[in-house]
């Protein structure tokens, strides 16, 4: 079973090289790792030519339109993207989301992501196993953590460009109840956290609300949600 590895990034010279490794050290070794730059104009691009990866630059619509253009590259029967400021948690993340896939037959697979600091130490861990009505209330999956197997997004369509944050929840939502998911309890990726302002939250929580009315909540129910989600944002000390 063939990997592919998408990784978007934008201006990512600081953390590229982290992720990069991350994944030329995994033991698995069906793997093509390809990088979608959306035109970098720090050091990325030169970390990029001497690093020995296959890559692409040139502009684009967002990030999810820099997921598409990865999905158009990629040949895999398996896809997952790493993000540019991610790495995975240790060197066997890709074999064991193999042998998990390939035993239970699933066609996408999440389990768990730790958030770090610059230091790379912990500060929380992200994930839960969830049906489809917890996932219209809210974002639980950890995307950094989810295997697709390229069938899907050939019969259910990519990542939707009209969302800027919360596309990922948008897809999520359009497969959720029509593939076979599996949840595995492990971390497998290590996701750098950024400076996120209460605006960027507002509006990934609106994005959310929009993605859950398309696909099965009911206004009323997505409109409290998306209220009892900024009030709490609202309430942390700082946001």
């Amino acid at each position: 079973m063939k990997v592919t590895v998408i990784t978007p990034v934008l201006n990512g010279g600081d953390t590229i090289k982290d992720c990069i490794t991350s994944v030329q050290r995994q033991d698995y070794s069906n793997v093509e790792h390809i990088i979608i730059d959306g035109g970098s104009t720090d050091d990325t691009l030169t970390i990029l030519d001497d690093s020995d990866v296959t890559y692409f630059s040139g502009k684009d619509a967002g990030i999810y339109d820099a997921f598409n253009r990865g999905l158009a590259k990629a040949s895999g029967d398996v896809i997952h993207i790493l993000n540019a400021d991610d790495f995975y948690a240790d060197n066997r993340v890709i074999s064991t989301a193999v042998t998990a896939m390939t035993d239970t037959g699933c066609d996408l697979l999440h389990g768990l992501v730790e958030l770090v600091d610059e230091s790379n130490q912990t500060i929380k861990t992200v994930g839960k196993n969830i049906d489809k009505r917890e996932l219209l209330n809210k974002m639980r999956v950890a995307h950094p953590s989810v295997f697709v197997r390229s069938t899907v997004y050939q019969k259910y369509g990519n990542f939707s460009v009209g969302f800027k944050i919360a596309g990922d929840h948008e897809f999520l939502l359009r497969v959720w109840d029509k593939i076979q998911i599996s949840f595995l309890p492990t971390v497998f990726v290590n996701m750098r956290l950024g400076g996120v302002s209460s605006s960027q939250y507002k509006k990934s929580y609106r994005e959310s609300f929009s993605a859950a009315l398309l696909h099965g909540a009911t206004p009323t129910r997505a409109f409290t949600r998306y209220c009892w989600e900024v009030l709490k944002i609202k309430m942390i000390p700082g946001k």
